[in-house]
């Protein structure tokens, strides 16, 4: 299996030898690299393409420590740097795309262009203490019951399918600190959030019209603080628009990334 050390971290990717600027593909909470699977399967004959589980997810290894953007942001920094790219194209989806918003800022010469699919600038924050003491308790009282009702909130069914119990199957096997700590710092305010207007690289924000995630208004809101950005509404897609239509999700982002 492909792993890289990063500061004593095991890092899992996997990245195809076609050569070119590298595609890099950011998994959201709760998930892990495969969720890109059509994606993998539609670019990695055409393009050069990495994809790998952020740390606490998947294969990575799952470290007591705090899961913050800057956290994320300063592995996956890492991780190009050791793998000696010094551009990308960066594909973040929810809170991949929040890192992926984060990378851009910190090191913009790495960044060629970005995609964000399914995220925001801000989320609601959670930072007051009597929300902080409920979101706690929720968790170590009805963690299981947390999770199935936020998956089925991600997917665009409330049915519990075969995709929802795959999906809580594989959640399950996430350490609850790293679910709870990322929560957290994905639900307050973005890192540096005041400099994202600042990012100048060709943007593209997909969004599927029936997340119950993110709303229309937070997309609206990211599209005009990132000045060179265009937006794809994608009609009766969720918050796993990349997933429920990717051959839409795939075209655009091809179409985009040769322009």
């Amino acid at each position: 299996m492909p792993y890289i050390n990063i500061n004593r971290l095991e890092i899992y990717y996997l990245e195809n030898e076609i050569k070119g600027t590298p595609l890099v593909f950011i998994h959201g909470w709760l998930g892990r690299s495969l969720e890109w699977i059509y994606q993998l399967n539609h670019f990695k004959s055409r393009e050069h393409i990495i994809l790998l589980d952020l740390p606490g997810f998947g294969k990575s290894n799952k470290p007591n420590t705090k899961y913050s953007i800057e956290f994320f942001t300063e592995v996956i920094l890492e991780f190009l740097k050791l793998l000696g790219y010094e551009e990308a194209i960066l594909i973040g989806h929810s809170l991949g795309g929040m890192i992926a918003q984060n990378i851009t800022i910190q090191n913009p010469n790495l960044v060629k262009k970005l995609i964000l699919i399914s995220t925001s600038a801000i989320s609601q924050s959670i930072k007051k203490k009597v929300l902080l003491f409920w979101v706690n308790i929720i968790f170590k009282l009805r963690y299981t019951n947390f999770l199935k009702n936020t998956i089925k909130r991600i997917n665009s069914t409330n049915s519990e399918n075969s995709e929802v119990k795959r999906q809580f199957k594989n959640a399950l096997k996430i350490p609850k600190s790293v679910v709870l700590s990322t929560f957290r710092h994905m639900t307050s305010k973005l890192t540096k959030n005041e400099h994202i207007s600042e990012i100048s690289q060709p943007t593209l924000i997909i969004y599927g019209t029936e997340d119950r995630i993110i709303s229309e208004s937070m997309i609206i809101s990211l599209n005009n603080l990132i000045s060179n950005s265009v937006t794809k509404l994608i009609n009766k897609s969720s918050h796993r628009v990349l997933v429920e239509n990717y051959e839409i999700v795939n075209i655009t982002i091809d179409k985009f990334i040769k322009e």
